[in-house]
């Protein structure tokens, strides 16, 4: 029964192993080789009877055995190396972290040797062209007959990348969101780094194998991995709002402390949700990078189906929900103030203070979360922009419209319903 199986993986590998004429041509050619061992047309009786015609001859038999063995532990180590040069992508792509903080390395704007690319007139000062190397007649020959087995290394891409979105859950869980009042606070999570050096590292070997349709497949489980990403490492984690920030009155609202009974964000979770954005702006100008760098290595037919549109769309997305999280923390914890001031009898009003209680609150909540989201967004001054406008289209119709509510309104209470404090002389 042993015997049986053994002879159908034989007969199995024999056909895997089997070559086309012009493909054993080709490595012939490119490869040429005298020992017999290589030969296509290898017969192992004839080999042994030519090392020993005679019964005489079985006298250096050790020497043949262990020279034999010298060339099957070389194969061995060199196939140990290709194997090893696969299994430590990953922990290539751990170690190449970003320089600092907020200021990842791009590592597609990185040439295949890991050094930054320099243009062509930087390139003809600093050290002389390198000689275009013919073109090879054979390239891509030997390649395709490897690429309907490809997709074991796909395979193998798709659980190994599996495994490093895992651990990237596991590593936020344990270590928690970079720091408030430190140089991490807002920072670019350094997981998404390691991610995309893990994409180059797989799409230069994979373009090495092959430039057809298993890039087409390793693209496939690139977007893959970029959604679960997008959803568990920054989607997944940022905050969770609450509803139930109303029912201040101005009495409440005098004896309010420092906006902590309002406020639906701490200062931590305030920085998280402005490095879940930095992050997924990193993650959107590198995946269109990724993106031209496939295109670049996919044979040209085959261009038009490499399309990362949705991907950078699911960023997009990220950004947006940030930004709106960040405009409702502010928008809500200004909102019991503007109910308070609606509720109010103006028109009974008959002495006026320095500031109003309400006018006191809103001040206080916008110069308690503004700085902190603008120190946080220091790298993306563009979105800090943006929370802005959105926070000033939210709460200026919001103030208006409560305005309206205060009527019956008296000429005293209307001048501090909207006196602010002076400032004070410096």
């Amino acid at each position: 029964m042993m015997e049986d199986e053994e002879l159908e993986f034989v007969e199995d590998l024999e056909a895997i192993l089997h070559l086309t004429p012009e493909v054993q041509l080709a490595i012939e050619q490119v490869f040429p080789s005298q020992d017999p061992l290589d030969r296509a047309d290898f017969n192992a009786v004839e080999y042994i009877n030519t090392l020993f015609p005679t019964e005489q001859s079985l006298a250096n038999i050790d020497e043949v055995v262990n020279n034999i063995r010298f060339k099957i532990r070389r194969l061995d180590d060199n196939i140990r190396t290709v194997v090893r040069g696969q299994t430590n992508v990953g922990q290539d792509g751990r170690q190449k972290k970003p320089e600092t903080p907020l200021e990842p390395t791009n590592p597609f704007l990185e040439d295949e040797s890991g050094e930054d690319n320099v243009s062509e007139k930087d390139e003809d000062l600093d050290r002389p062209k390198k000689p275009k190397a013919p073109d090879n007649p054979f390239h891509g020959i030997v390649s395709k007959c490897f690429e309907p087995h490809l997709y074991v290394y796909i395979e193998s891409q798709d659980k190994n990348l599996g495994e490093l979105i895992d651990r990237f859950v596991a590593d936020f869980r344990a270590q928690g969101p970079p720091k408030s009042g430190t140089d991490e606070g807002g920072a670019v999570l350094p997981s998404c780094a390691d991610l995309f050096v893990y994409y180059k590292k797989c799409m230069v070997q994979c373009s090495q194998l092959s430039t057809g349709e298993p890039m087409i497949a390793l693209t496939t489980i690139f977007q893959k991995y970029l959604r679960e990403y997008a959803w568990k490492i920054l989607s997944g984690n940022l905050p969770k709002t609450s509803t139930s920030s109303g029912g201040l009155t101005i009495s409440s609202l005098l004896k309010e402390k420092e906006g902590s009974e309002v406020t639906k964000f701490t200062m931590e979770e305030l920085c998280l949700i402005c490095s879940i954005l930095s992050t997924a702006e990193y993650c959107l100008a590198t995946t269109q990078q990724l993106e031209e760098k496939l295109k670049e290595k996919v044979d040209k037919p085959l261009m038009e189906r490499i399309n990362l549109t949705g991907e950078m769309d699911t960023f997009s997305t990220v950004i947006s929900n940030s930004i709106q999280l960040l405009v409702q923390d502010l928008d809500a914890a200004c909102d019991p103030a503007l109910t308070a001031m609606s509720k109010m009898p103006w028109q009974s009003v008959e002495h006026v203070g320095d500031q109003s209680p309400y006018v006191t609150s809103v001040i206080m909540h916008i110069k308690q979360n503004v700085p902190i989201i603008r120190d946080n967004l220091a790298s993306t001054r563009k979105y800090f922009t943006q929370f802005c406008i959105k926070f000033t289209n939210s709460f200026i119709p919001k103030f208006i419209n409560h305005l309206f509510r205060c009527k019956p309104i008296s000429m005293v209470g209307a001048e501090w319903s909207v006196k602010p404090r002076p400032a004070t002389p410096k």
